[in-house]
């Protein structure tokens, strides 16, 4: 979350206590949180308008699962759509981080999802 990633969507979508009057912000915020949505999902919804809402929850879920597919077909000729993809781990009801049946690597690497340390770095910068 330093910026130095793709990490700009993470910051503030819902910010309730911010305001004056109780209708949602349009405003240079509202405008910028908005091209943040274009520019990872290729896509606008009017559900992206209430970020805290379960409907807009539910909407980014399945466009990162519907990219995540595309990618992860071998099919694929063109660019995605968007850039913002459901990262492929599964998580049990005890917490634990699994690998999804079938992904062991990223689609064209040898490069575990579930990533592993190195041998070579420290452990600060791989995990």
């Amino acid at each position: 979350m330093d910026g130095a990633r793709d990490s700009e969507i993470a910051m503030g979508a819902y910010q309730p206590f911010h305001l004056c009057v109780k209708e949602p912000a349009r405003g240079q915020v509202h405008g910028f949180r908005m091209a943040l949505w274009y520019e990872h999902l290729g896509m606008l919804d009017n559900r992206f308008l209430q970020p805290e809402s379960v409907e807009c929850i539910r909407k980014v879920n399945k466009i990162g699962d519907k990219y995540w597919d595309m990618y992860s077909s071998g099919n694929l000729i063109h660019d995605l759509p968007g850039h913002l993809l459901t990262y492929p781990i599964g998580i049990t009801e005890n917490g634990e981080i699994t690998e999804l049946p079938g992904v062991e690597c990223f689609p064209d690497t040898k490069a575990p999802v579930l990533g592993t340390k190195s041998n070579y770095l420290p452990p600060i910068l791989t995990t």
